[in-house]
């Protein structure tokens, strides 16, 4: 089994391939001896915090029937961070939290007293202490050791930290298809991972050890039973609960006017289509509707897509022949009704406020396309891509977008990942083409006069879900028929873009095949990125 350690801020992140096993057993050397750290049920990775700084030695085992069945190697890395967390606690009490510095002798909390001007507080021999809750104080936690001369020797420091102001910021639970129920919750803070439990039982009935995911099934429970929610850091010494939420039950969903139309084309998802629609429902944001459109399933799909559209107003499908997913997204494209238009592929998700912070941006900003990162899921965790240089919450001059389209370190031609005036998409629909999105997002852009930026990834790009997806496959085509398909999506945005940016659009073109170019050895690249500044290109 293949084990990896990777660092992130002040936290380790341990993953490990996929392999068939009911949980998994991680393991780590805390005073020279092994101990299990945690189990992980529903993920291939795990944040270890408030590990103790210097050498640390893990490994990880696969449990299926209770029998170990793979065991990775041991890794040994270096902790160069003291991780420290701070609680508040109900008595006016604050509880902080932090690393083992194993060579000191002792540790000492400092405080700001104004200006980062950090003074001694208070010692204190263990890894966490207890002291009183003061309002917007910064905190550093020092190990130290004593000299001869009976004064303190400074081995390092935590960076600053405060006072935690995680929180549930929503809770919500709504009927799912398959007789379950859809529980999911907007958290903003730090977590590890997060246990749910129902009400009047301290046992979990569910656990993640995901500390992004923001939903879970619950399957055999009551439409009026109670749930509640805890997020968790994990220790060397077991889950610390940060944070834990109100009770939540399910309640009808009532949608207002239609201000925005999200639209999912669908085709023989079956198997995670409902995970998708469900995300969607549980969006803060009530004044939209969900356009799916079944590209010529032959599974189950319209089967789940017709149940959601019977239990929720907001769900509106359409059938049409197999003709791919442009052609789909412009059959949702002409049925949307809303004055703004997102799109969403069939095994993704959105975050619970995605919708509502892309809609307070464009409107406050009176902006044509709003913008977000998103997050991309892999087996071993997230990446966050699309970000941009971008000041956020702000209208923006396209152009400034335009320049930096396709440069190197900001490939950002993600449809889902955005919100767009209805008027413009629906006057510049996507073309017929495999790379749809290469050549649409360019085009598009060209034709809005302003933008807004957030900072915060929104959209969730899944990439384990399946083994395989169109991407992959343009990517196995032979050279020759990957390159006209790559030279009718530059040849789309260049003629059908807004004639006023043609000399930006014909620069984003010819990055675009320098990127290709650099992984062929195909000529052909190179002559039409020739052919495009001097114009031959409208003859080829």
């Amino acid at each position: 089994m293949k084990f990896n350690i990777s660092t992130k801020n002040s936290q380790i992140i341990a993953s490990w391939n996929k392999i068939e096993a009911d949980y998994f057993r991680v393991f780590c050397k805390i005073k020279d001896n092994f101990v299990e750290y945690a189990k992980v049920f529903d993920t291939n990775f795990i944040t270890l915090s408030l590990l103790p700084f210097g050498q640390n030695t893990c490994f990880v085992q696969a449990i299926k029937e209770g029998t170990v069945v793979d065991e990775s190697i041991k890794i040994t890395f270096d902790n160069e961070k003291i991780d420290a967390i701070a609680i508040p606690k109900d008595n006016g009490k604050l509880q902080i939290f932090f690393s083992e510095y194993p060579q000191a002798k002792s540790y000492r909390l400092y405080c700001d007293n104004g200006d980062k001007n950090f003074g001694g507080k208070q010692n204190c021999e263990k890894t966490s202490l207890l002291i009183e809750n003061k309002e917007n104080i910064s905190y550093k936690i020092k190990p130290f050791n004593i000299k001869p001369d009976n004064s303190r020797e400074i081995l390092n420091s935590s960076d600053i930290f405060s006072c935690s102001k995680d929180k549930f910021e929503e809770l919500t639970i709504h009927k799912s298809y398959g007789e379950k129920l859809f529980l999911s919750w907007l958290y903003k803070g730090r977590a590890d991972g997060f246990v749910v439990y129902q009400e009047g039982s301290d046992y979990p009935i569910f656990e993640t050890s995901d500390g992004l995911r923001h939903y879970a099934y619950l399957k055999n429970y009551d439409i009026n039973t109670k749930f509640y929610v805890k997020a968790y850091i994990n220790s060397p010494n077991g889950k610390i609960f940060v944070k834990t939420s109100d009770y939540v039950t399910a309640t009808p969903k009532e949608f207002g006017t239609i201000e925005i139309s999200l639209i999912i084309p669908a085709y023989n998802a079956q198997d995670y289509i409902a995970r998708s629609i469900d995300t969607a429902l549980a969006s803060n944001f009530d004044d939209f509707e969900i356009i799916i459109v079944n590209d010529g399933s032959t599974d189950s799909t319209q089967k789940i897509i017709d149940w959601y559209e019977s239990e929720y107003d907001n769900v509106k499908s359409l059938q049409k022949i197999n003709g791919g997913v442009a052609d789909t997204r412009n059959t949702g494209i002409k049925m949307a009704n809303g004055e703004y238009i997102a799109f969403m592929d069939n095994d993704d998700m959105i975050r619970p406020d995605m919708l509502d912070k892309l809609y307070e941006t464009i409107t406050k900003n009176n902006c044509d396309i709003a913008i977000a990162p998103l997050y991309r899921l892999v087996d071993n965790g997230y990446t966050t891509h699309c970000i941009l240089p971008f000041e956020t919450d702000t209208p923006i001059d396209i152009d400034k977008y335009l320049s930096i389209l396709y440069t190197p370190n900001l490939y950002n031609c993600a449809i889902w990942n955005k919100l767009y005036k209805a008027s413009i998409v629906k006057e510049h629909p996507l073309g017929i083409l495999k790379y749809e999105d290469v050549s649409w997002t360019p085009c598009i852009l060209s034709y809005a006069k302003t933008f807004c930026y957030l900072d915060t990834p929104l959209y969730e790009w899944d990439r384990k879900l399946r083994e395989q997806t169109f991407g992959d496959v343009l990517a196995k085509m032979p050279e020759d028929e990957l390159f006209e398909h790559r030279k009718q999506a530059m040849m789309f945005f260049v003629e059908k873009g807004n004639p006023e940016k043609t000399d930006y659009l014909k620069t984003i073109a010819k990055r675009r095949l320098l990127r290709y170019a650099g992984n062929s050895t195909n000529p052909k690249y190179q002559e039409l990125i020739e052919r495009i500044e001097t114009d031959e290109y409208l003859e080829y």
